[in-house]
């Protein structure tokens, strides 16, 4: 019997389609100013892995808000949402990561269970942490950081030619497909920055981003075909150059803590996936990477899983 072969362009819509299960708790302290006798329920939600905690506060809130009251002598019913905040395992969880980033990396990382679904957040709408957060910012701020990302990933990719020359309105419907959840209206305006240019068939430079737990994620220049010797680079040759240079850097800074550059150490997850390692990153570029034209790309040692 014949298996039957998968469209490339069919990834991506899969990659879109993709949920994940989220528990969120109202944290200890704050369940304990609510305005009810009962407890606050927890709240489910499924969400999509390449959209960000702010596009969703404002429904968190919501929900809160019917418990939670931010002055107790104050007869309204409301949150302060320069106060909500998110943890998991006592980590504070950054806005400006994907939230499947965020789930990849801590979950496989930290996690002392075997089942990670639905994802328990923590959420906390006072003792903001200041030192170790950015507060959410609001919607436009949150687009306007897409788009920057999106500007970065086209300037590596085409000099920034493409996204040069798109209309305002190409930017918006980039923009809204993603909150909308609209899979065509995106890619409709997305292909245009997956072509090639400048007689090229490849990108000039990979854009990626490798996260590994404590560490600030690594980004560097890559090109994914060695014209010396032509031949098309691989996920391994993308994630050994990377980890080598960061060796460097960090010997050079006299950093305490040196990064394990042994890429057979690491589990390597992209959108809750683990590709091969000789899969070419031009590909993986073209269909794995995120709505912001980024690779997200994963790390989690071996051993930090308990």
């Amino acid at each position: 019997m014949s298996i039957p072969q998968i469209d490339d362009k069919e990834i991506t819509r899969e990659l879109w389609q993709s949920r994940l299960p989220v528990r969120f708790i109202l944290s200890d302290e704050d369940t304990t100013k609510v305005n009810r006798s009962e407890s606050p329920e927890p709240l489910y939600l499924m969400l999509t892995r390449h959209i960000y905690f702010p596009c969703i506060v404002e429904k968190i809130s919501r929900y809160y808000s019917n418990y939670f009251k931010g002055n107790l002598n104050d007869p309204t019913n409301n949150i302060n949402l320069n106060n909500l905040w998110f943890e998991y395992e006592s980590i504070p969880l950054k806005w400006h990561y994907p939230i499947g980033v965020l789930y990849d990396l801590y979950t496989s990382s930290l996690s002392t269970s075997s089942s990670h679904l639905p994802w328990q957040i923590i959420v906390h709408l006072s003792k903001f942490p200041e030192s170790e957060l950015i507060r959410f910012p609001d919607i436009e701020c949150i687009e306007s950081h897409y788009m920057t990302t999106l500007k970065e990933a086209d300037a590596l990719k085409h000099k920034g030619q493409i996204i040069g020359d798109m209309q305002k309105r190409d930017h918006k419907q980039l923009w809204n497909s993603l909150l909308q959840d609209k899979y065509e209206g995106f890619w409709n305006i997305n292909m245009k920055l997956m072509a090639y240019t400048e007689n090229l068939k490849y990108f000039r430079y990979i854009p990626f981003r490798i996260y590994i737990l404590d560490k600030p994620f690594i980004q560097k220049l890559f090109s994914p075909y060695d014209v010396e010797h032509n031949k098309w680079l691989t996920l391994f040759d993308l994630l050994q150059y990377s980890l080598d240079h960061e060796v460097k850097c960090e010997k050079s800074s006299n950093e305490k803590k040196i990064t394990n550059n042994n890429v057979e150490d690491y589990r390597v997850i992209i959108h809750g996936v683990e590709p091969p390692l000789n899969t070419p990153v031009q590909w993986l570029s073209e269909y794995f990477s995120h709505p912001d034209n980024f690779l997200h790309i994963c790390l989690v040692e071996n051993h930090t899983r308990r």
